[in-house]
């Protein structure tokens, strides 16, 4: 939960909406509640803003909306966490499976899922197109920085269109268009936090600058507005379509999925933090309710009703709010997994962030449980370790659970995985390579060896190969996760197809292996920005590692 002490306050009624909102059938009556004027909703939009970044950064704006309005920091994103798959979710009041924009590669000549129902062609029903339907003369407008932004909605919708080419001037832009034109819905669009975090990496003090320049930015907005002399009428929604992990986003990690939500305005609860689940397609339909617009059964999306005064939502389900999880004293950084490769022994040393409760932990890969160890010293390993460790109280699991991955070598072992590099043009898949001669080549112990990850740049494919030394004949579970594409073959045999240009994702296969040795290979290949490779095993005698040099030979 996301509380500072601030004293600055502003004046002006609005909404901030960082994420998603709850849609259902709506009871239109109840709307009666929030005045007879018309209400004016303005959604403001940060690509990349995470709840970390809004209880590390120093944000009076944000922290004077979330005392003052109804507020979540455990909103989620929908899967997978890129962009364009949520910023239409969070204007379409569905998933990825209704609407079909199901990557940033979507384009309406590029698609591969069709929108289950359609307003325009290739377009699924936006809040946009529903608004203009059922309010003709109201103006409507977009402003956006990232100009992908604008092939997500229907351009006949909205009077005022703009892709500004800074974030400054987007909200320079966006502040005169509402003092001026008064619209009844207005969305901004501002990217500059994701771009920190692409280049410098969530959780880095050039992320927290970003995220304080958003405030100033939201404080720019909210002076227009109340400019504007329709503020207490507003309603803001500011929304974000993800958080991130180390330089990137697109996986499953609750840094990537979790975002905030703050609702502040007219008709919203006061200092009021928000019980419910609240996912990304909730933003439309919340919009929806405050506007008295109609949505069509294709919508998923339901309004937060718990957050608007005079609603009293009771549930069994509230969101689960765990613990932070334990960690260790040197943490991974980025998509890394904690834990690393050691020669002849290492030092677990496991920490709890939290001012209560007691880490419980397994060195065998089992889920600790009640009965498991409690930590209180370090331990020395000196064999391949499976970590895995909670936070107890009363006998109660009370956080997630850490999982980090030790490798212990011999300090003669001689590097088992050979890699060559090749530097290539407008990669979206792993192409053929042939005979072409490498521009790098060397040998590295591990698949995600940080030598490797120095030759990281735009449109590089990388070919590793190495040797499994199996010990029990069986069926062996391999596990590719990256970002971009990869493939892992045995004996030349593809197991594991995880292709393609996508984010940090999972890809898995079996296959049945003799005793003896077999031949791997893995190909990866990024194409923009940080990619990120890592590779697991695991088998009926051995629990899910990463594929290390307890069986890698030369």
């Amino acid at each position: 939960m996301l509380i500072k002490q601030k004293v600055k306050k502003y004046t002006s009624i609005i909404t901030l909406t960082i994420g998603m909102t709850s849609l259902w059938s709506c009871d239109y009556d109840k709307l009666d509640k929030m005045g007879s004027e018309t209400t004016h909703v303005v959604v403001i939009g940060f690509d990349g803003l995470s709840p970390d970044g809004l209880q590390n950064a120093d944000t009076p704006t944000f922290d004077t909306m979330i005392e003052e309005g109804a507020s979540t920091m455990h909103a989620r994103a929908v899967l997978p966490t890129s962009s364009s798959t949520n910023w239409a979710s969070m204007i379409m009041g569905a998933g990825p499976e209704q609407h079909g924009i199901t990557s940033n590669a979507w384009e309406k000549d590029n698609l591969v899922l069709p929108a289950v129902t359609q307003s325009e062609p290739f377009l699924f029903p936006s809040i946009f197109h529903l608004i203009r339907e059922q309010r003709t003369s109201e103006k409507i407008g977009a402003i956006y920085h990232w100009g992908g932004f604008g092939r997500l909605f229907e351009k006949n919708a909205v009077d005022f269109d703009e892709n500004p080419a800074t974030e400054e001037k987007t909200a320079v832009n966006a502040s005169s268009y509402i003092k001026v034109e008064k619209p009844l819905f207005t969305f901004v669009h501002f990217d500059h936090i994701d771009h920190a975090g692409h280049e410098f990496g969530h959780g880095t003090k050039e992320y927290y600058h970003a995220v304080e320049k958003a405030d100033s930015l939201l404080a720019e907005i909210m002076k227009a507005i109340t400019k504007s002399g329709m503020a207490d009428n507003t309603m803001v929604v500011i929304s974000s379509d993800h958080g991130g992990k180390g330089k990137g986003h697109g996986g499953e990690s609750m840094e990537e999925i979790e975002i905030p939500f703050i609702l502040w305005g007219k008709g919203i609860k006061k200092d009021y933090r928000i019980k419910y689940p609240v996912y990304q397609y909730d933003n439309a339909a919340t919009v929806a309710y405050a506007l008295q617009i109609k949505t069509p059964r294709a919508w998923i999306g339901r309004p937060v009703l718990e957050a608007f005064e005079g609603e009293n939502v009771e549930d069994d389900y509230p969101t689960l709010v765990q613990l932070k999880k334990p960690r260790l004293n040197r943490p991974a950084k980025g998509y890394a997994a904690d834990g690393g490769l050691f020669n002849e022994e290492a030092q677990l040393v496991l920490e709890n962030p939290n001012a209560y409760g007691e880490i419980r932990y397994t060195l065998n890969g089992a889920m600790p449980t009640k009965e498991s160890n409690t930590f209180k010293r370090s331990i020395v390993l000196k064999e391949n370790t499976v970590v895995k460790s909670a936070i107890f109280v009363a006998d109660k699991l009370s956080s997630g659970v850490s999982e980090a991955f030790f490798r212990i070598k011999p300090a003669s072992l001689k590097a088992p995985v050979s890699y060559e590099v090749f530097h290539l043009n407008d990669l979206s898949f792993i192409p053929s390579i042939g005979n072409r001669k490498p521009d790098a080549r060397g040998t590295v112990f591990e698949f995600s060896s940080e030598e490797v990850r120095q030759h990281i740049q735009a449109n590089t494919l990388f070919r590793f190969k190495s040797m499994l030394k199996i010990e029990h004949e069986g069926s062996y579970n391999f596990a590719v996760r990256s970002d971009d594409g990869s493939k892992l073959f045995i004996d030349g045999h593809l197991v594991v197809d995880n292709d393609g240009d996508h984010g940090v994702r999972t890809k898995t296969g079996s296959i049945e292996m003799d005793k003896g040795s077999h031949t791997v290979e893995v190909l990866w290949f990024n194409g923009g920005g940080d990619g990120w490779l890592d590779v697991y095993v695991k088998s009926g005698e051995i629990p899910n590692q990463i594929l290390s040099t307890n069986l890698l030979r030369n």
